[in-house]
Parts: C-alpha cells; structure tokens; sequence
C-alpha cells in the first residue's frame, strides 16, 4: 500500500490537546487568529467524478467548512461558504453528509457546530444549505430545528427531503421545496451517521435504553423497528462522544444488504427487509470504525482504531476473507491521527483525519494493489 498525504493547512499546535478550543487557550491575539485560520480537521467526503473533484467538508472555527481537492493536480481550493453572507457564530462542521446531485449540479449538507448547550440553546440552530457548483452559490434552505445542529444529514432529492440527526438525540425530516418540518421525533441516542436503504427507507438508532434501529418511511411518514439491536451494542454506546450510539459508519451495500460498523470496531450485514444482522468480522484489535466503503472490486474498505495511528482492512463479500492492509503511515514517518472517513476511487482510497491533537488534519490517499 502506497500511502500519501495532502496538507490544505499547515499549522502545529502549541501544545498536544484533543480539544480544539484547548488548543486555542493562552494564546495572543495574532497567535489565536492564525490559529483559527490555519486550523483544520477534514470530517466529511464527496467525489464528483464528472470533474475529477472530491469536495470535502471540514472543521474550522471561522467557518471555510467545504473544500475542493482536484484528483489531477492535487491542489485544494476554498469554496467561500465563511463568505458567502451565511456564515453565523457556530456554523463550523460539516459533520457526516456531504451529497451531490448530479442533474441540479450541486451539494447538499447540513452544519454542525462546536457551540456548548449554554450557547446552542437559543440560536436559530443549524442550516439545511445547497451550494450550486457552477456559480459556487450557497443557498440557506432553512434553519428548521431552532437550538439543534446537525450531526448527520441524507439527502433526498426525488421527495425534495434533508434527513438529519441533530446533536440533541433528535431525528429531522424536512421538505426544503415547502420549507416544512414533516417529523422532528426525539430518539434519544443517534448514530455517527444514517443511511438509505434500495427503497428509499431511512435508517437511524433509537431509545438509549436498548440502541435499536428504527427504518422510517417517508413515504407513509411512518416508522417501523425492524430486527433487534446489534450484538453488544449497549457495550458499543458512548464510545464515539456520550449519547452516541452502537453505529460508527452505515452504508447502503445496494445488494440487499446494509453493512455496518461499530465503535467496539466490528463490521456487520444488515438485512434492509428483515433488520437481521450477521457478524463479519474485527479488521483491528482497536476501537472505532468511522470509515467504511465499498470499492468497485467485491471488496468492502474499512478504516479505524483509536490507540495512536489510524489502520485500513478490506473485506472480501464473496469469500468472506478479510485482508489487513496496514497503518496509514507514509514513509518520512507522518501518520493519520483519527480517520473520520472514507471513500474508494478506482485503486485508491481517500480517507480524511480529524482531531489530531498536534496539527491541522490532513487529506490522506492509499493507493492499494
């Protein structure tokens, strides 16, 4: 495995902290100022093949949250949202879900933020926006959830539709086309991140008690609780951040399965039908596994662990082999800290670091034979 890594920001931190605000305490004004200027975590992935760009959304205090990274010449450029007009206090993250629709020509996400309860509770909360890709126009398609942000976001373009899973332990549906919230059911817990199913079903967690999915339909705005909770997934809560539940990444298989995996770091079958789940496998012997894709090779790519530098697996659907490809390390001895996520393109796998408690993150890619 060929590993590389693309710096967007170069800055090194006073003093190895796991919190950004930690990071910024005792420092000058200028010191702070380059700082939040300089200070990136990448958290969230979308290629666009048409035009060889994968955007990419970030953490960044000052709000340059959506990126583009050119494949060919491997040269990154802001998209502007922290001028835009948009920008507000707290809009900071594109946390998990960054979504293109090829025929509009544009991204859709919602904004998650760094703001505590104490602040959060009475701002106007985070935006459902779309950004034109060709006017490299953002558009605020409503703040609909007043004191909440968004954790997670699935985009549904034929229903006109944002999903999300706020930070409060809330699940969203809001039709952006009549600027209507259609459901806003509280759920206790939520996952790293949602996913629909081949029939245009929504996945999310429920009740803290017992960490089960629900399935909503949004069709019949209804919901429905197939299958049990995953095997220990009790044991796998509030290992991602307190609240969080059993689901460190989901994905859509598109092969009439959805596939899963756990911050205890295990990787699971789900039956989209039934809710049935079978166990896979453990790639590492660390905790936490954000990062989960499929290539175009019958091979599910898995990125994780939690100890020190970030590792990547794959496994075999057919045979069910699982194959341990290595750190992501390149030569000269530079690491990835915490993967947050991943995405495949042809032989390389792109994976984008957050929470490095010494550096800005990094965009990293591995090529794999």
């Amino acid at each position: 495995m060929k590993v590389a890594y693309h710096p967007f920001r170069t800055y090194v931190k006073k003093q190895a902290t796991y919190s950004d605000e930690a990071a910024l305490e005792g420092l000058s004004r200028d010191e702070r100022a380059r700082a939040e200027e300089n200070l990136y975590s990448f958290v969230s992935m979308c290629p666009d093949l048409r035009t060889n760009t994968l955007y990419l959304g970030t953490t960044h205090r000052t709000g340059d949250i959506l990126v583009a990274f050119d494949l060919k010449t491997k040269q990154f450029k802001s998209c502007g949202y922290d001028k835009s007009g948009l920008f507000a206090k707290g809009d900071v993250k594109i946390h998990k879900g960054l979504w293109l629709d090829p025929e509009q020509n544009a991204l859709y996400f919602g904004i998650a933020t760094l703001m505590p309860f104490s602040e959060a509770v009475d701002s106007p909360g985070g935006k459902f926006i779309r950004f034109d890709i060709k006017s490299e126009k953002f558009t605020n398609l409503g703040n609909p959830t007043p004191g909440q942000h968004y954790q997670g976001t699935l985009y549904d373009g034929r229903r006109h539709m944002m999903y999300a899973f706020t930070n409060m332990g809330a699940f969203v549906a809001y039709n952006f086309e009549q600027k209507k919230v259609i459901r806003f059911t509280v759920t206790e817990t939520s996952p790293h991140n949602g996913c629909v199913d081949p029939e245009g079903r929504v996945w999310g967690l429920c009740d803290i008690n017992e960490q089960r999915f629900f399935r909503y339909d949004p069709d019949k705005d209804k919901f429905e609780f197939p299958g049990k909770p995953l095997p220990h997934a009790l044991e796998a809560s509030n290992i991602m951040y307190r609240g969080a539940g059993p689901v460190d990444a989901l994905i859509n298989g598109n092969d009439g399965h959805l596939y899963c995996a756990t911050p205890l770091g295990e990787i699971f079958k789900l039956n989209y039908t039934t809710g049935e789940s079978q166990y896979l496998c453990k790639p590492f012997s660390d905790r936490r596994l954000p990062g989960l894709a499929l290539g175009g090779d019958g091979w599910l790519y898995a990125s994780g662990g939690n100890s020190n530098v970030s590792m990547l697996a794959r496994y075999h659907l057919e045979s069910g082999r699982c194959e341990y490809l290595g750190p992501i390390q390149h030569a000269d001895g530079t690491f990835m800290h915490y993967v947050h996520e991943i995405v495949v393109i042809g032989k390389t796998v792109y994976a984008v670091e957050t929470d490095n408690p010494n550096r800005s993150g990094y965009l990293w890619s591995c090529e794999v034979d």
